[in-house]
């Protein structure tokens, strides 16, 4: 079995436009007093911490996926035996139903041939 290394340049990218995007903000408020800055952190953190909490779940869901896409496209031949079975195992119900309407009707046309059969002789 042989091991396939995973990059992960997506969110290192992410962290880098965060990294620019902070050294943006720091260049805009060095000529700020110390007061306007202590005003518009007071103002500014709760709406910040909510744009955080809001994103929060939406970056989860994204990652996840993302990696989860990667890991199947890694490993894609045990995975596809596996949904094989989940596949097979959600239609088992239907495949029953199916015979359970389908023998009543063939059993009726199997004694019908049989008897057309014996009449026949």
């Amino acid at each position: 079995m042989t091991t396939t290394t995973l990059t992960m340049n997506t969110p290192e990218l992410a962290l880098h436009a965060l990294e620019a995007a902070a050294e943006k903000l720091n260049t805009a408020t060095e000529h700020m007093t110390r007061a306007t800055k202590t005003v518009m952190m007071l103002a500014g953190a709760p709406l910040i911490g909510l744009v955080f909490v809001i994103a929060l779940p939406v970056i989860c869901a994204a990652l996840t996926a993302y990696y989860g896409a990667k890991l199947l496209a890694a490993r894609w031949t045990g995975a596809a035996r596996h949904i094989k079975n989940i596949a097979l195992f959600l239609a088992a119900p239907f495949v029953g139903l199916a015979y359970i309407i389908a023998f009543p009707v063939v059993g009726l046309g199997t004694l019908v041939y049989l008897g057309a059969k014996a009449a026949r002789r």
